[in-house]
């Protein structure tokens, strides 16, 4: 299952990768940068084109087209494409990069940009709803350089300001000081073998040999770093993925889902999709059901104003 690099070194604490204070990246390719990493400057990701599952801390929860994503400076995360490998992404990145920008937002017309930064208690997401107001903003930025990159650059944080009554929270409730570059790394090799293997069943004996430790050494590691059991874990990506099998209607066998998943039985499925979701597999498939019943309805209303 390691299939990393040897020229490319894994590190944790990446550096954000261009030129300027405000760094802004377009990838246009086939996958996300694919290591659980973190970095010093606050990151802004328009999500254009992709869906799949992140996990920022240790919280893991489904990304897909039209979405922002507000990452606090130093808060680990991954993107996880979901798709065939055919299916490329397109995503905006605008990293912030306070260390040189301090003097820049002491000006006292940006004194709201810097509180919005400063005082930001989580990292955040901000549904298609309210993204496609932007979405221009962000793609012009991938053509401009100069004055015109900073206005667009400062309209987004206008933007931001103005919609933070709209953003989601996603506190994970893991400490900053858990993690070190080298809790990182090996975090990182658990989190791509689960990501990997999640279907087929896996026992504490095989993942505690990826970091080589021994089981129980294993298991109180990953608990005191994540805050999770590795068991907890694993079960809350299955059912991450179970969610997007059921609401994509891959299948509408639940039992299916609940094997697909890498649970052995559909009681153990239901169980454990009720102690993540707080409702059952087919009250899950109803509710979504209704809610884009209820989404199209409000489409087609305002279609015919």
């Amino acid at each position: 299952m390691r299939n990393v690099d040897s020229k490319n070194p894994i590190e944790f604490t990446a550096p954000a990768s261009g030129v300027g204070s405000f760094y802004v990246q377009e990838d246009l390719r086939n996958d996300f940068y694919n290591h659980y990493h973190r970095h010093k400057e606050y990151q802004i990701s328009y999500i254009l084109r992709g869906s799949g599952s992140m996990l920022i801390g240790n919280l893991i929860q489904p990304f897909s087209d039209n979405e922002i994503y507000i990452m606090k400076a130093n808060d680990p995360h991954i993107f996880i494409k979901e798709g065939s490998n055919e299916d490329r992404i397109h995503v905006i990145h605008i990293f912030v990069a306070f260390d040189k920008l301090w003097s820049f937002f002491d000006l006292s017309e940006l004194h709201p940009a810097r509180d919005f930064f400063t005082k930001l208690d989580s990292s955040k997401k901000i549904s298609s709803e309210v993204s496609l107001e932007i979405k221009e903003k962000f793609i012009e930025l991938a053509k401009v350089e100069g004055m015109k990159k900073i206005i667009s650059i400062l309209d987004i944080f206008q933007f931001l300001i103005r919609h933070e009554q709209d953003m989601h929270s996603l506190y994970s409730g893991l400490p900053e000081s858990t993690f070190n570059d080298k809790v990182g790394i090996r975090i990182n090799e658990v989190l791509r073998f689960s990501l990997a293997n999640y279907d087929k069943e896996i026992s504490i004996e095989e993942v505690s040999k990826l970091i080589h430790m021994t089981p129980s050494a294993f298991c109180k590691y990953f608990k005191k770093h994540t805050m999770k059991t590795y068991v907890t874990f694993l079960n809350e990506i299955r059912i991450e993925k179970a969610c997007q099998l059921l609401i994509n209607k891959s299948t509408e066998n639940i039992s299916e889902v609940a094997y697909q998943c890498g649970f052995n039985t559909v009681v153990h499925f239901n169980r454990v999709f009720k102690s993540i979701m707080n409702t059952s597999p087919s009250e899950f498939i109803h509710n979504h059901s209704a809610e884009l019943q209820i989404s199209n309805a409000k489409d087609h209303q305002e279609a015919a104003v």
